[in-house]
């Protein structure tokens, strides 16, 4: 099937180039008409729909595994492309012509979504059973849920499809040589379940289903298969997510939070109305660094496999190297005969540097397919970790802060020129999204506004001002703030995170708009002192007659200080989460954990929720 529908759709690919280059070169009759240009050239999405649909006609093997409503939708994503090319946005910008996709790209088999209007209106891949046939089908004696390695055949018990409620199965009618039934293996983790009742109980929330396949070096024949599912619902939240940020928006409705965002931590300040100060700094530990310098050495490793690899299968593109032809000048001199060996020198190239071959035209042969494919995996497996980190992080954080949080207006990606390896591997872009999306929850919860608003550095200067409002320059090498007026000393990043809590906004949503509050935060000059004065650095630190809390775990390191308001400090003791926890394997009501095999993961479209968590058997 995704052969067939690969043919298909680059036949549909061609044309659309093909009929968007003579647009383009019709220039004098574009100018008189536009749309009767496009008229006459069949550049619409009905005329690749027909033009699709020709194709089929035209090749009828096809008609064994591809339908004329996929075909159809195939045409779709063809003319999405092309639209793209010859429409320009709100700003006037196009996309580049319409290319021809390569094999290894196509990797998705696009569904038609349901009717919701008409009953059983599925034109392309349709959903059947339910979810407590499936759970019957696939419970043991000992009552677990558990699938064999290979699901048994789905057989109809019923007279149709329509009134089928067995074990869950994708259906595909229409075909030249019968129906295609697939088999569907669900998460059994029991910290899945709850995430399955809610997505596949009610039917007639499922909206559309799309194939699609992922390169796996460990699965049968190099692919793994997947049906994804999008539901019309709200996305899933845990009971326990729901009371943690339900107790936060009632506690932290006053509270105010600032961010300090640096290439290697991140610094938050909050205060209640000047009071009840916090300060929390995330960096990475030693372990942390560790596990990331293995990392790369494996990634180092894995490239100089990949480069040999593609030098051995395309010797005629790379000169020897000045070692190689030294020995092959010694050779010729004895009259002995050449050694075939892989080139290790420059690419041969023109005059001004380009290669003379490009390097998707290169040979490549299956051991190198395998060892990109592991490296891609990694990379998913890495970037997927990174957002379950960054998940946990916000979640601690806006417990501990509230959902009122200001940042600075800068652009990380423009770190990337002077610190590329230390950005990416702290992510600090990453951390500020999760947080601006868990405030946003929050806020969603209290009824009010949150969220990372953010302030722009030129009316604010956070790192160049006091508290006190006097202006203390330092250069970037500078990491430790002193201000000769109030004689006030402590870390950079804390201070400007201390400044940024103090921003306030006269138009929210406008970056401008922000400046400081420097009478509030003269007159809290007593509490920021305190608790940028503080030093402790672990439990063992803490004197036994204070009541400050620290930490430092296996993640990151954060401390929250003390409070001189009794009501509050019983309050944090009891009802908040030490950010220490946030790391911590152990159950609790503030953080939700769970085995990171077992986590899945769920892409939120608008008001969509996509459920990729049901798997084909190959």
């Amino acid at each position: 099937m995704f052969s067939a529908a690969y043919s298909l759709k680059r036949a549909v690919q061609r044309d659309a180039r093909d009929r968007c280059r003579a647009y383009w070169q019709a220039r004098h009759e574009r100018e008189r008409g536009p749309s009767a240009v496009r008229d006459r050239l069949g550049l619409s999405r009905d005329s690749l729909e027909d033009a699709a649909a020709a194709h089929l006609d035209g090749a009828p093997h096809l008609r064994l595994s591809v339908t004329k409503a996929l075909a159809m939708h195939l045409a779709d994503t063809v003319w999405a492309a092309a639209e793209r090319h010859v429409f320009g946005d709100a700003q006037g910008k196009r996309s580049g012509s319409p290319r021809i996709g390569r094999w290894y790209d196509f990797k998705s088999l696009p569904g038609r979504a349901r009717s919701h209007t008409k009953k059983r209106k599925w034109e392309t891949f349709r959903l059947h059973g339910t979810l407590a046939g499936h759970r019957v089908a696939y419970t043991d004696r000992g009552g677990d849920f558990v699938q064999p390695r290979r699901l048994r055949a789905v057989e109809l018990t019923t007279k149709t499809w329509w009134s089928y409620t067995g074990p869950l199965a994708i259906v595909f009618s229409g075909l030249g040589d019968g129906t295609l039934v697939l088999p569907v293996r669900l998460p059994t983790a029991p910290s899945n379940q709850p995430i399955l009742d809610y997505h596949l109980t009610d039917p007639s929330k499922w909206h559309k289903i799309d194939l699609v396949r992922h390169r796996d070096p460990n699965a049968e024949g190099g692919w793994r298969y997947e049906a994804h599912l999008m539901v019309l619902t709200t996305p899933y939240v845990s009971p326990s997510t729901a009371a943690r940020r339900a107790k936060v928006a009632i506690e932290s409705v006053d509270r105010t939070a600032g961010i300090d965002v640096n290439v290697s931590c991140l610094a938050i300040a909050s205060h209640d109305t000047g009071t009840a100060m916090r300060l929390t700094r995330v960096e990475r530990t030693g372990e942390q660094k560790q596990r990331d310098r293995g990392r790369k050495r494996r990634e180092r490793r894995r490239q100089r496999d990949l480069e040999r690899s593609r030098r051995a299968a395309n010797r005629a593109q790379y000169h020897l190297s000045k070692r190689q032809e030294k020995r092959a000048r010694r050779r010729a001199a004895r009259n002995l005969a050449p050694v075939d060996v892989i080139p290790m020198g420059p690419r041969k190239a023109r005059s001004d540097g380009v290669p003379l071959q490009s390097y998707r035209h290169d040979q490549l042969s299956a051991s190198f397919r395998r060892t990109r494919a592991a490296q891609v995996a990694e990379a998913k497996a890495g970037a997927r970790a990174r957002r379950d980190h960054a998940r946990e992080v916000a979640a601690g954080v806006v417990a501990t802060h509230g959902y009122q949080l200001v940042v600075e207006d800068c652009t990380i990606a423009a770190w990337a020129s002077s610190w590329g390896s230390a950005v990416a591997a702290f992510t600090p872009g990453m951390l500020v999204a999760a947080l601006d999306r868990e405030a946003r929850a929050v806020a969603a919860i209290a009824g009010g506004e949150g969220g990372v608003a953010r302030a722009t550095t030129r009316t604010t200067a956070l790192s160049q001002h006091c508290p006190c409002g006097a202006r203390v320059p330092k250069r970037l090498a500078d990491r430790v703030h002193r201000c000769a007026a109030c004689s006030l000393v402590g870390d950079r990043d804390d201070v400007a995170a201390v400044l940024a809590s103090f921003v306030v906004h006269v138009q929210r949503g406008e970056p401008a708009s922000a400046c400081v509050d420097y009478a509030a935060s003269t007159d809290a000059l007593i509490e920021i002192r305190r608790v940028l004065g503080s030093s402790y650095h672990g439990w063992q630190d803490t004197l036994s007659e204070s009541n400050d809390l620290s930490a430092r775990d296996g993640s990151f390191i954060a401390w929250t200080t003390s409070t001189s308001d009794s009501v509050a400090m019983a309050r944090r003791n009891v009802g908040t989460v030490s950010c220490s926890t946030l790391n911590d394997r152990r159950p609790s009501d503030h953080v939700r954990t769970s085995t990171r095999a077992n986590r899945q993961v769920y892409e939120v479209r608008s008001s969509m929720d996509v459920l990729p968590g049901l798997l084909l058997d190959s």
